[in-house]
């Protein structure tokens, strides 16, 4: 096979429907060192869906609305020190998000405002301890 531990390969087909009425057929390949005895294919589905919530729930955001993709820093203690602050701020916001009454304060435009008006405040909730 080309892929050393390899122990199961399985291939899942996702269904969308589209809005024209037509469905999308797309094929995906999965690609596992578990056995069959580990886990079989509702495990691998399972498996599968939690990797996807990780990524639309926590790196897609990251990539979107902090630009932690087009970031160029190369240095190694740097990119950790941003990606420790960017995820800090990513926290702080799904906080923020969930205290707002209204639907329409629960945006992180409306979050970036806020806080960039109360920069001394940002500033002290990063480097001091609580």
């Amino acid at each position: 096979m080309g892929f050393p531990h390899v122990a199961q390969v399985a291939r899942i087909d996702r269904i969308r429907e589209l809005k024209s009425g037509r469905q999308e057929v797309e094929t995906v390949w999965i690609i596992t060192s578990l056995t069959a005895a580990q886990a079989d294919a509702a495990r691998l589905l399972e498996l599968v869906r939690q990797y996807w919530c990780i990524e639309n729930g926590t790196h897609y955001p990251l990539d979107v609305s902090a630009g932690e993709d087009r970031c160029r820093v190369r240095h190694p203690v740097a990119a950790t020190v941003l990606g420790l602050l960017r995820r800090a701020v990513q926290g702080e916001a799904r906080a923020w998000m969930r205290r707002q009454t209204r639907a329409r304060d629960r945006t992180c435009p409306t979050f970036l405002a806020k806080m960039s008006r109360r920069l001394g405040r940002v500033l002290r909730l990063i480097t001091c301890p609580a």
